[in-house]
């Protein structure tokens, strides 16, 4: 094999495993991006389940202070509900 041939082999082996390195961080990142959607998306499920129970007790609350209480808790749920919603949609687009 000549010099050059064996220059050349030499750079294609190292270009091989530099591409190699490149594809185990691609795929790292984009494990990375689908646990942290993955994640979001249970958040926007318990956020939703948390909105639900608010608008359930506010239907069984007595009194005024516990309608107060569960009136602020529905109000916070969907604030807390269409904040992660929007986050998993920026992340479901990323």
């Amino acid at each position: 094999m000549s010099e050059q041939a064996a220059s050349r082999q030499k750079l294609d082996i190292i270009s091989f495993i530099k591409n190699l390195g490149s594809s185990r961080a691609q795929m790292a990142e984009r494990i990375r991006k689908e646990e942290y959607f993955n994640l979001v998306k249970e958040s926007v499920q318990d956020a939703y389940m948390e909105w639900q129970n608010a608008l359930a007790n506010f239907e069984n609350a007595e009194g005024k202070d516990m309608i107060d209480y569960y009136a602020y808790r529905i109000k916070a749920s969907q604030i807390r509900y269409n904040y992660l919603l929007k986050k998993a949609k920026e992340a479901q687009n990323q």
